[in-house]
């Protein structure tokens, strides 16, 4: 049995539409822009508030001691130069076709991220203080941002 579609003047539209929803699946970039100044945001949020949602180990005694010495406690961990400068200021992101990759431009951004053994000989203990962490709200509005521009709205 042979299947037949009628296209009416009233179907037009509808038509049209799905041709630019289809567009713009294939450059999802404007969106993904987006995302990533909503990722940014949300790592400096990251970063104001000590770790999200969990709270970050506080610092060494000994770390806290030079701080003070330097001028620079009381403050906040993981930041010394604000967002001019040290690993906040580090942080960007870069978008491609269909994917946005946030990544840190210091040398320790790992460590301070994932924690581990550091300074000479490796007899320092760095806490895991994980900065680069989305929320379960960023993911939802990830979620709207590229539905919402797909959609056009």
């Amino acid at each position: 049995m042979p299947i037949e579609i009628k296209i009416t003047k009233k179907d037009l539209g509808a038509e049209r539409r799905v041709a630019e929803m289809l567009l713009r699946v294939k450059n999802l970039r404007p969106a993904l822009k987006i995302i990533g100044e909503i990722g940014l945001t949300s790592i400096q949020r990251n970063f104001e508030e000590g770790g999200r949602p969990k709270k970050w180990k506080p610092l060494a005694l000994s770390t806290i001691k030079q701080r003070r010495r330097q001028g620079k406690w009381p403050g906040q961990i993981l930041v010394r130069l604000g967002i001019g400068g040290g690993l906040l200021g580090s942080i960007t992101y870069r978008t491609y076709p269909s994917k946005v990759v946030w990544s840190a431009r210091k040398i320790y951004a790992a460590i301070q991220h994932f924690g581990g053994k550091a300074g000479r000989g490796h007899k320092v203990t760095i806490p895991a203080r994980a900065y680069m962490l989305f929320q379960r709200e960023d993911r939802t509005e990830f979620e709207e941002t590229l539905r919402d521009y797909v959609m056009g709205r």
